[in-house]
């Protein structure tokens, strides 16, 4: 009897929980908040602010392969690596993962 109530309480907050967000912040909101924020969230030099889903649709257009090679290398007046040399290609791609995040 006692394990089929802690079975029972078990499936309660599975089911109680399952509707709950993750609470763990983007893997990449660090980086863009340190390096991509400067221009991203404020439309500086004509970049994409976050979260505006038409500056960021023919981006989106051209895949997510496309806009890491323009992150990591530069694209227009986009300095590569957002201006922070000392990312990696793979903290570039957080970055813009989470970017997309808000307007998928």
């Amino acid at each position: 009897m006692k394990s089929l109530r802690f079975m029972l309480i078990g499936l309660g907050l599975s089911v109680g929980l399952a509707g709950c967000k993750d609470s763990a912040p983007h893997p990449g909101q660090a980086i863009w908040e340190g390096t991509c924020q400067v221009c991203h969230g404020t439309g500086l030099a004509g970049a994409p602010m976050m979260g505006n889903e038409k500056a960021w649709a023919s981006r989106l257009a051209r895949g997510k392969d496309s806009m890491y090679g323009h992150a990591i290398n530069g694209w227009g007046d986009m300095p590569a690596r957002g201006g922070n040399a000392e990312l990696t290609d793979e903290q570039v791609k957080l970055a813009v993962d989470y970017m997309v995040s808000k307007v998928e």
